[in-house]
């Protein structure tokens, strides 16, 4: 006869013969306080400084066990809140990290109902009002997309067809919003603000998508509107400037702006003061005497004239002088949400090992775009130290980033030049106002 079970009847394994659970308990038992027992004599054969290194090591895997299980978590509440997986491209070598401490701020995820608009708005264009299109020259064909007063066609020769149509709908769109809520554009330092390349810059960053590109620009234009970063002043931020942790100095060989960040002199725990300054520093390092000359570009266009490259030095950096989370989660809002497209690229030199603890707990909120731009660099590494002479001319580069300039920081000098930049700053937006 056959011994098979009849279809859909579950088979019950037959229990364990008697005794066999007890005998397996007792033998982990034993083995456990064996284990317990080794430990505790190789602990008093230790010297206190062993001790501590053992404590230290627990503690560091402790920390960084918790930072993997908020990473995971982090992500599957994005992948619930964005109503499903994403397919983000991650990074593949090890020299491509996120920026950590300063440089950008949660990872947008756009609403299942914000994403079905985005592909009606790649075939459905905007429809332009008369008044909010640009006047006809009688010097060439009609300026589009417009600028005040109207451009000819030449100076959007940076865009393609495609690309120069999105604007002259972005511009409109603009407009209309404007019209809608009259504090949009209520300022001349904000008029001066909307510029074509500015616009440009937010249609980049969305991937041309007007109203992706619109949420993010109104969003910028109110925040600018409340902190008025164009009327910030040296004096205003002079106590946190005085330490020398963020300033500009000169160009990389391509001709972008480089900005370093020393954060191990950061001796301020004020968020307030922390976040004002960063914002002075970034109008400093991304500001234009004459913003409403500036070419638009598109997306293969060279960028150079409106990047900005970072360069952190760790060197004297630790946990004591990190920020707190919540100033650092601010500071890499502002600068993803309201300079977008401004960051060539950071490089990180010379960060310790803890700051893996600090990096693990802030990367999930970087954007994957800015995340592709971090570089780390390894002063023990020539690879890495060939690569970053390529970059920069090291006349220009302090002692202590590997270059040959002084690292001493002349707080009266560097005082001196950034009134020098206040009173033309000021200047121009005199004369914008004036017009």
């Amino acid at each position: 006869p056959s011994h098979r079970p009849a279809m859909g009847r579950r088979v019950v394994p037959p229990p364990p013969p008697p005794g066999v659970l007890e005998v397996v308990t007792a033998y982990v038992v034993t083995h456990v306080d064996m284990a317990k027992l080794a430990v505790v004599t190789e602990m008093r054969k230790m010297t206190p400084g062993d001790k501590d290194t053992v404590v230290a090591g627990v503690f560091v895997l402790a920390m960084l066990l918790a930072q993997v299980t908020l990473v995971v978590l982090a992500r599957f509440i994005a992948r619930a809140v964005a109503g499903g997986p994403k397919e983000v491209e991650e990074p593949v070598s090890a020299q491509v990290a996120g920026l950590a401490w300063m440089m950008s701020a949660g990872i947008t995820q756009p609403e299942k109902a914000e994403e079905e608009d985005d592909q009606d708005d790649i075939h459905t264009p905007v429809k332009i009002r008369p008044e909010d299109e640009a006047p006809d020259s009688p010097l060439g064909p009609p300026p589009t997309p417009f600028s005040p007063g109207g451009r000819q066609s030449v100076f959007y020769s940076k865009l393609t067809t495609h690309e120069h149509q999105r604007l002259r709908e972005f511009r409109a769109l603009l407009n209309k919003s404007a019209r809608e809520d009259p504090t949009l554009l209520s300022t001349p330092a904000l008029k001066r603000f909307a510029n074509d390349a500015t616009l440009c810059r937010y249609l980049r960053a969305r991937d041309w998508n007007l109203k992706r590109a619109m949420k993010m620009l109104k969003a910028s234009l109110q925040w600018r509107k409340v902190a008025r970063p164009e009327a910030i002043t040296w004096d205003d931020v002079r106590k946190e400037g005085e330490e020398g942790k963020q300033y500009l100095a000169g160009r990389d060989r391509h001709g972008r702006a480089v900005l370093i960040a020393r954060p191990g002199r950061d001796g301020s725990r004020e968020q307030a003061s922390h976040v004002r300054f960063l914002i002075y520093t970034l109008e400093h390092a991304t500001w234009s005497d004459t913003a409403e000359e500036d070419l638009p570009l598109g997306a293969h266009a060279e960028h150079t004239s409106e990047k900005l490259v970072v360069l952190i030095n760790f060197t004297g950096w630790t946990l004591a002088t990190a920020p707190p989370m919540k100033t650092a989660r601010e500071t890499l809002a502002i600068l993803q949400e309201h300079y977008p497209e401004r960051l060539a690229v950071a490089v990180c030199y010379n960060p310790p090992w803890i700051f893996a603890v600090f990096w693990k707990a802030i990367s999930p909120f970087i954007d994957p775009s800015t995340y592709r731009k971090i570089r780390f660099v390894n002063p023990k590494r020539e690879k890495e130290v060939r690569r970053m002479r390529q970059m920069f001319d090291m006349s220009c580069v302090d002692e202590d980033l590997g270059g040959d300039r002084s690292s001493a920081f002349d707080a009266r000098a560097f005082g001196d030049k950034m009134r020098v930049f206040d009173a033309r700053k000021a200047a121009v937006l005199k004369a914008k106002a004036m017009r």
